[in-house]
């Protein structure tokens, strides 16, 4: 599958570089750089797939550092590319902040980490307490047995070994047996300045944190499990069982892991718990904006009744020709960023309860030698919100088989903007 992968700076430096099927040489990195990273403004712009006469380059973009993955030939790309995602939340879980600096200092561990996430070029194993008993994490007598030459780890059988569920070692025990679920959606949504949707869909995850003794078995039952069609579940998952009557069973991995993402289409998934009416003008030598911020009465979180509040951020990509900015908001801060041209309105607490409706002004004043803007720039709306699901997938049970105790069990539930922007009327 993958004949090589490098792991490079945004500069086009190669901090690590790791071979299968034979030794590619390191040019094809100065030829992605100077055909794709050089031609974009950014490298975000950079498409992440990109077929060529002799290679396919499938890459992924981590803060200052690229993934590059390297196919001779034909491969399920999108498989690449999420084993290039995987590495990358293996990474930080290694080392917390993934840098071109960690890397660099964490060199030995992560060269090993990449000979046991892959095999011949094909993922092997992924699972963070498999890995970290093979691969033990950065630590102080690991960075001295590093520097010593010859000096080599002493081998030691894994508790992984032979065993069913690879992803839970045997004999965990705590002395306080929990676990904790997050559900968590994203709304990604185009909407129109008549309110009218364009596009829509949520994504959302199901992430676990278990720290429960033995093996046990775990049984999570949904209201509204219809929800979840479009769905890829953790190996541990058992698929039968779903399919049968809607319900997740499985053996846990031991601590932190995604039990499920999934995808919901439809413009009934989602219900946004305020609405935003922007006007934005240009004339000559300026424009004005106005943007009016308000609270759905009829919203209410998951189990909640009483009153509650979110904080919503509003941001305006305003032309490169706006040389200033005069803002007026009746709530909250705003400001002009004069780097990015970008109008920020934040409102804390916008509140179910309110009686008054938060609104913005703004004064754009243009360069005297541009000309008059032509295009209308949307609104970006970023915002959390606690105790909601786009979906209204909730959790209605939960139960722990095979052992005695009965652990502490908590569900929280997180909606949040994504991709989601507004397009302005004139």
């Amino acid at each position: 599958m993958i004949s090589s992968l490098f792991i490079m700076s945004t500069g086009g430096c190669v901090v690590i570089e790791k071979h299968w099927k034979g030794k590619i040489p390191r040019q094809v990195t100065d030829d992605f750089f100077a055909d794709y990273i050089m031609t974009c403004d950014s490298p975000k712009d950079v498409l992440p797939v990109v077929y060529t006469g002799r290679y396919i380059f499938v890459h992924v973009l981590q803060g200052d550092l690229i993934f590059l993955a390297v196919l001779k030939g034909e491969a399920p790309v999108m498989m690449v590319l999420e084993i290039l995602q995987q590495i990358v939340s293996i990474f930080e879980k290694y080392f917390d902040d993934v840098t071109e600096d960690t890397i660099r200092d964490n060199f030995v561990t992560a060269y090993e980490v990449l000979e046991e996430v892959l095999d011949d070029g094909f993922p092997m194993s992924v699972e963070i307490a498999n890995l970290k008993e093979l691969v033990p994490p950065p630590s102080i007598s690991r960075l001295l047995r590093n520097m010593r030459p010859g000096d080599t780890q002493p081998s030691s059988s894994s508790a992984f070994e032979n065993t069913s569920t690879p992803w839970r070692r045997h004999g965990v025990k705590y002395s306080n047996n929990e676990m904790f679920f997050d559900i968590i959606e994203e709304l990604h949504t185009v909407i129109d300045n008549d309110g009218k949707i364009i596009s829509s869909e949520v994504q959302g995850t199901i992430q676990c944190d278990c720290r429960l003794s033995g093996m046990p078995d775990v049984v999570l039952q949904f209201k509204n499990s219809s929800v979840l069609e479009d769905v890829a579940f953790h190996p541990c998952v058992r698929r039968n069982r779903f399919n049968q009557d809607s319900a997740l069973g499985f053996t846990p991995p031991d601590g932190p892991f995604v039990l499920a993402r999934y995808t919901v289409f439809g413009e009934q998934q989602h219900q946004v718990p305020f609405y935003v009416k922007p006007q934005i003008s240009f004339g000559e030598g300026g424009g004005r904006v106005s943007i009016m911020l308000g609270y759905k009465g009829s919203f209410n979180p998951i189990g909640k009744k009483e009153s509650h509040t979110i904080d919503v951020k509003l941001i305006v990509p305003l032309p490169s020709t706006v040389d200033s900015c005069t803002l007026d908001q009746s709530q909250g801060s705003a400001m002009f960023d004069y780097s990015t041209r970008e109008i920020v309105w934040e409102v804390k607490k916008l509140s179910s309860t309110s009686s008054s409706t938060p609104t913005l002004t703004a004064d754009v004043h243009v360069r005297s030698d541009a000309p008059r803007p032509s295009v209308i720039p949307p609104v970006i709306v970023e915002y959390s919100q606690l105790g909601t699901t786009f979906s209204d997938l909730k959790v209605d049970s939960v139960n722990v088989l095979n052992e005695a105790y009965k652990p502490y069990k908590g569900v929280r539930y997180l909606s949040k903007a994504g991709h989601f922007v507004i397009r302005s009327s004139g």
